[in-house]
């Protein structure tokens, strides 16, 4: 059934959408350079594909450990900047600095201490920047709110994927540097812009819960909440995998050239950021999760068919179909949380579901590799790259499930 939508936005639900989405391109770029050019420079050190899965998976394990009780305390905490902005004030520098430092390494343990450090500033940026959408944002405009997001993410994914290529074969610190610099950059004007837009006080200290009691409440006491999260860990398994192989399949397993690399990943871009838009305009009319649901059936399947066809001519058929479905996919979980977390809980819920996403994130590189290192003699003719899209197409068919009982919970 149609819901009402507002057809037009104001013009400060424009200006705070695009204030809130700008810090989205540079954490995009910062994360995509990391996952999909990291396994380059570390091939450099070690030859293991589930080595370079780990490696770039240890996102996930990082995940794990930081957002909820950072997404928690920025519940309870309260500054003349307001709740959320001082932890992107303290963490944007050293996700930058972290980043110009990593492709500098000369050794495989370096650049792991490096890429740890990059990690634990993002994750600590990421719940309290999560949050400011649900202390912000009205509930019917989650969607495009997500789809504008979306589109600076998928800006940034698609500049790293189009251009990390070409400007690593310039100098190798500089899709490193001009990440930093897009996620510096877009955190000073978020933090200009929200000056005196504070959002909804802190919850109080007296009585309140612990960062972990509150999240526990809303395993136990959302039967919806827990299936989206483990919809969520499973698309992020489907795109941690996928970025962290997509470069190496194209590379090693079908011998293509950097020029061919950036043009599929042209489309791909392109692809993902129509989806995107037009993703968060249905979601806001129909339904986030139904929206969602039915774009992931036709992702998991599109994703089967590179593991039995290598054909250019397929590729090129199916890319745009597969992109717009995975623009739709990073998009819309969010959406559907922010129309289903307690007003008192916007911090803990967004750190939730940035830790469900890293569980996916440290499990997909690394079972994605893995699949890749066992079944090479069954998918010999690509060296064991095809594997990589059994596993992907599999935990994207298995998180529609979660998504119908997200729906009715």
């Amino acid at each position: 059934m149609k819901r009402p939508a507002r057809a037009r936005l104001s013009s400060a639900e424009r200006r705070l959408l695009l204030l809130l989405g700008a810090p989205g391109l540079g954490l995009s770029l910062s994360l995509t350079v990391i996952s999909t050019y990291l396994p380059v420079l570390a091939r450099g050190f070690t030859g293991s594909r589930a080595g370079i899965g780990a490696l770039v998976g240890g996102e996930g394990l990082v995940a794990l450990l930081v957002p909820l009780w950072i997404g928690g305390f920025s519940d309870r905490v309260h500054t003349r900047f307001g709740r959320r902005v001082p932890f992107l004030m303290a963490t944007a520098p050293v996700a930058a600095v972290a980043l110009a430092l990593i492709p500098l390494a000369r050794s495989l343990p370096v650049m792991a201490v490096e890429v740890s450090f990059f990690y634990a500033a993002y994750f600590t940026y990421l719940a309290p920047y999560r949050a400011l959408y649900a202390d912000l944002v009205p509930v019917d405009l989650s969607g495009r709110a997500q789809g504008i997001q979306g589109i600076f993410s998928q800006v940034g994914l698609g500049s790293a994927l189009v251009g990390g290529g070409l400007l690593l074969e310039l100098w190798r610190p500089l899709p490193y540097l001009v990440a930093a610099a897009a996620l510096l950059l877009g955190t000073v004007l978020l933090v200009l812009g929200l000056r005196g837009t504070a959002g909804p006080p802190a919850v109080p200290q007296h009585g309140s819960r612990s960062p972990a009691a509150e999240v526990w409440a809303l395993l136990r006491d959302h039967r919806a909440i827990r299936a989206l999260m483990i919809a969520n860990a499973l698309l992020s398994l489907t795109l941690g995998g996928l970025k962290a192989f997509v470069v190496l399949w194209l590379t090693e397993g079908l011998g293509k050239s950097m020029k061919f690399i950036a043009g599929a990943m042209t489309v791909v871009a392109v692809g993902a950021l129509i989806g995107t838009l037009v993703s968060g305009h249905l979601a806001d009319r129909h339904g986030a999760a139904r929206v969602l649901a039915r774009t992931l059936v036709v992702f998991g399947l599109g994703l089967a068919l590179p593991a039995f066809s290598s054909s250019t001519i397929l590729l090129g058929a199916e890319l745009p179909l597969i992109a717009f479905c995975g623009g739709a996919a990073s998009t819309l979980p969010y959406a559907i949380l922010m129309q289903r977390m307690p007003a008192r809980s916007h911090g803990a819920a967004a750190g939730l579901f940035d830790v469900s996403g890293g569980i996916g994130t440290l499990l997909g590189p690394a079972l994605t590799g893995a699949a890749i290192d066992l079944l090479r003699p069954l998918f010999a003719s690509t060296k064991g790259y095809a594997a990589m899209w059994l596993v992907l197409s599999a935990s994207t068919l298995a998180s529609v499930a979660m998504l119908r009982r997200a729906r009715s919970g």
